[in-house]
């Protein structure tokens, strides 16, 4: 009986721990994925920002963009098509990165009439709450 006994509490205790770990994981997983949203909503934020719109209109802006790539992609009957497709996309970001570093860099030489870089329009209390975000993802998810 003893045996039984003790045979009966290490099992318990064995089913416990695995019961505790697999909640523990679970946790670690909802928080890590809050705080990948929390950031990725902070990102767009601050992409809303730089480009002096509201996060709704940045949000469909980017929708609508994505959209046309979608169907871009759907209607390629080929790989070297999708492959064209692809490559037009990325020329079209680069020059708009292209054009928007010219931009910031033509501003700095005119701080008149209210211009602000790009680099400024975020407020240093987004800046530092993108921060924490980034901090918080390493710490719950790495």
């Amino acid at each position: 009986m003893g045996t039984f006994a003790t045979i009966l509490v290490v099992g318990a205790a064995i089913y416990g721990l695995n019961t505790w770990e697999h909640i523990e994981s679970q946790r670690q997983e909802t928080v890590c994925r809050a705080a990948r949203e929390h950031l990725n909503g902070l990102e767009t934020q601050a992409r809303a920002l730089a480009s002096g719109l509201t996060v709704e209109a940045y949000a469909e802006a980017e929708k609508a963009e994505a959209g046309q790539l979608v169907l871009a992609l759907d209607t390629a009957r080929n790989e070297a098509e999708v492959n064209a497709v692809i490559d037009k996309h990325a020329a079209a970001i680069e020059a708009q990165i292209t054009a928007e570093d010219a931009e910031v860099h033509s501003r700095s030489d005119q701080p008149f009439l209210g211009q602000e870089l790009k680099k400024q329009r975020i407020p240093t209390d987004i800046k530092q709450e993108f921060k924490r975000a980034e901090k918080a993802v390493l710490e719950t998810c790495g």
